[in-house]
């Protein structure tokens, strides 16, 4: 059998995924119970501790041992829409899809709340048009009202 086994800097994957998430080194050491000295040490270090690296995998929701070793697998339907509801990515296996998967569902998430927010932003200006429609209106019977009197 052959296996391709890649060499991973476990600290720099660390990291992206830390940038990745928004979070800041002293979240990061709260959530696996470390100083945020030792998170910097985490970050420079290529390699890691088994125990140490299921904790971080839990804590930034990411399987850091997929990384390793990209084992081509058969993905169902199934998973994939699980995957694409947020709550499997780590069970497919297959990192680099899970990620894509990750980064497709946050920007129809953005694109849904735009779309929400263009939608209020359309009724503002329906609104505002048909004020200032009667507004218009009244200043042409005003006008008529004042035309009449002379």
């Amino acid at each position: 059998m052959e296996m391709n086994i890649k060499h991973v800097h476990v600290g720099a994957e660390i990291e992206k995924r830390r940038v990745e998430l928004g979070l800041s080194k002293s979240e990061l050491g709260r959530r696996i119970g470390v100083p945020q000295q030792h998170v910097n040490r985490i970050l420079e270090r290529e390699t890691m501790e088994t125990n140490r690296l299921v904790k971080v995998s839990e804590a930034l929701d990411c399987n850091f041992f997929s990384f390793f070793c990209s084992v081509p697998q058969q993905i169902s339907a199934y998973w994939a829409a699980v995957s694409l509801q947020g709550s499997a990515h780590n069970i497919i296996g297959d990192a680099e899809l899970a990620s894509q998967l990750e980064k497709e569902q946050s920007n129809t998430e953005n694109l849904k709340e735009t779309i929400k927010l263009l939608k209020e932003q359309i009724e503002s200006l329906n609104s505002q048009i048909k004020r200032l429609d009667s507004n218009l209106k009244d200043k042409d019977a005003i006008i008529e009202l004042l035309k009449e009197r002379r």
